[in-house]
């Protein structure tokens, strides 16, 4: 079980995360986001449930076409297949809690994008220029779009993600960014 406090940001998104644990399938973090701060879009997960729970601010989120505030003390669950984006709408930051199961390696590919969107190895929209860099981490956060058929997205996401491992890169992405 992890137990040190593994912190890293990501300039794009404007957030920060802190690792609290990561066992058993089970990913918990903190997430800080500062005003303006918002996913780059809407995505979906197709093993893991997300909990949020808001410590302080006001975070807004689009969950399924809804669009809801959540405010300290209130918690929402983000199902499989939900489509969801988050968004700090605010003039001050917002700070809640993430509970992810099924987390898989979930951690490890939010470190590599944090990491990729630093060394600017990132378009504006936060997702990596190269490829099976992108591919990789897409895969360790089991994360799609909506509106491009998901066998399609899968098809093409493991191949990538599986050439980008034959020729090394995730075994360079991993060795850079979550050593």
């Amino acid at each position: 079980m992890t137990t040190s406090r593994l912190k890293f940001s990501n300039p794009i998104i404007k957030d920060e995360i802190e690792i609290q644990s990561n066992s058993m399938g089970e990913l918990v973090f903190t997430t800080l986001v500062k005003p303006g701060g918002k996913q780059a879009g809407v995505h979906y997960h197709t093993k893991i449930t997300e909990v949020f729970t808001i410590i302080s601010g006001e975070l807004n989120v689009n969950v399924n076409k809804v669009r809801m505030i959540l405010k300290k003390g209130q918690t929402l669950v983000i199902r499989p297949f939900d489509r969801h984006q988050f968004l700090n709408e605010s003039s001050k930051d917002v700070l809640f809690k993430v509970q992810v199961t099924a987390a898989g390696e979930m951690q490890m590919g939010l470190q590599i994008i944090y990491g990729l969107a630093n060394d600017k190895k990132v378009f504006k929209n936060g997702l990596p220029k190269n490829s099976y860099q992108a591919a990789i981490a897409i895969k360790m956060m089991d994360a799609f779009i909506p509106g491009v058929p998901l066998i399609i997205q899968k098809i093409g996401i493991n191949v990538i993600a599986f050439i980008g491992s034959v020729i090394g890169v995730k075994k360079r992405l991993i060795a850079r960014y979550c050593s």
